[in-house]
């Protein structure tokens, strides 16, 4: 004679879907009412608020249970009605289970599997085309939700807005996470079911997740990078004549649209009604940027996929760019004009007048004053017999310049003071 098992309502049954059932060896945890037939309690999970754990068909339960769960569904509900020679038999048990009692086990499975299990990936929902796949070293930011076999919620990514960002292969992270994040498309969306030794085992951690659980993570691949990338440069349409290329000290003006990997408006300069306008090489832009921008001509039009140590890093921009985000620019070059050799913020055009201080010197009193200095400089730029280094602010370049011909700094350049930048030695930015 076995146990017999029956629902108190046949709609609870079993669960919805049931893609695995209790066998031999197995590990579970269940919650249960024990009682005697005339409905007498003895004993219950409940009260004590904490599932049982044990493993089934190996001798660890009374013989009528061993039985009973087995075959049993996560979520299922089955009463199990055991006569007393699979239960306590004769002797009974304590006070609480006479002798010759048979016994009613109200019991729901929550949770299910086999020290053998590895993980679980499916529900698998990958982009077309997978533009790249995570290997071990990789840095992987995704968003997940996380909750127990039975369903029950025990944290999510989405709730705090902020997406998970770790390394991946590297044990940032439990053993079965670190394994169901190799291989993931960005873009990709993925369920990873993780049995407890490849998780947190049978002490579990904090206040909801139990000693022994297996875990479900439903997690969405935002972004993936490696620290050992560069930018990644990929030229959409170059215009027929493209001689003249973009280089370090030349101004340029661009249009770009900004985005996440995951197609998230970060801005763009169309939306703005305005060029981005900057100097190669002065620090003006993200190194990626700068990168990206170097070697384009007037008209050319690029893909940039920027890595964070080359973006924005580990901080981001608050508010706009999230920390350890991967950017992706599409940038136009309209506009180009060429700087000036390394090192000079002013050139000239033509020959340099033999009389310069004399001519600087507007009131013949021997001294240049800063008025005199900066009428002078911005004269010879408009006559096309000098120019400024573009981009940069012109009355502070001509700042610099006065100061550093006014040796004492006493607010006024002499005879004696002044000198050419081909007379300097290279510590000096002069004319």
């Amino acid at each position: 004679m076995e146990p017999r098992r029956h629902s108190p309502d046949p709609d609870l049954l079993q669960a919805e879907k049931c893609g695995r059932t209790v066998q031999v060896s197995d590990f579970i945890r269940y919650h249960y009412n024990g009682t005697l037939l005339d409905g007498t309690l003895f004993d219950s999970s409940h009260t004590r608020m904490r599932t049982y754990d044990t493993y089934i068909g190996i001798g660890w339960l009374i013989a009528g249970m061993d039985q009973g769960l087995l075959g049993m569904c996560v979520g299922e509900k089955r009463i199990i009605t055991l006569p007393p020679f699979l239960g306590y038999g004769e002797n009974g048990d304590g006070s609480d289970i006479p002798g010759q009692a048979s016994l009613v086990f109200d019991v729901v499975l929550l949770d299910l599997h086999n020290p053998k299990d590895s993980i679980l990936v499916e529900n698998q929902v990958i982009p077309e085309p997978c533009i790249r796949k995570s290997q071990e070293g990789d840095f992987m930011r995704y968003h997940y939700n996380g909750t127990l076999l039975d369903g029950t919620f025990f944290d999510s990514s989405y709730s705090r807005n902020r997406t998970y960002d770790t390394y991946v292969g590297k044990g940032y992270v439990i053993a079965g996470m670190d394994q169901g994040l190799l291989g993931v498309c960005i873009g990709e969306r993925r369920r990873i079911t993780i049995p407890p030794h490849l998780a947190y085992g049978e002490e579990g951690t904090g206040t909801k997740i139990p000693g022994s659980a297996v875990l479900v993570f439903d997690i969405q691949v935002i972004d993936i990078h490696n620290p050992a990338d560069t930018v990644q440069i990929t030229s959409s349409f170059k215009p027929e004549s493209c001689s003249t290329l973009s280089k370090k000290g030349d101004f340029i003006k661009c249009h770009y649209n900004a985005s996440l990997m995951d197609g998230t408006h970060i801005g763009s300069t169309h939306s703005y009604g305005r060029t981005y306008d900057v100097v190669l090489g002065a620090g003006q832009v993200v190194p990626g940027m700068e990168m990206g921008l170097k070697d384009m001509c007037v008209g050319e039009k690029r893909t940039l996929v920027i890595p964070p140590h080359l973006g924005y890093g580990e901080r981001g921009v608050e508010g706009e760019v999230p920390g350890s985000a991967v950017l992706v620019f599409d940038v136009e070059m309209v506009g180009l004009e060429e700087g000036l050799p390394d090192g000079y913020m002013f050139i000239w055009n033509s020959d340099v007048s033999p009389d310069l201080f004399t001519e600087m010197d507007k009131n013949k009193d021997g001294k240049v004053e800063p008025s005199e200095f900066s009428d002078y400089i911005v004269r010879q730029v408009n006559d096309g017999k000098g120019r400024l280094a573009p981009g940069f602010d012109a009355h502070k370049i001509i700042e610099n310049m006065f100061s550093n011909q006014d040796r004492n700094s006493d607010g006024q350049i002499t005879a004696d003071e002044f000198k050419l930048k081909a007379d300097e030695s290279p510590a000096h930015d002069e004319l």
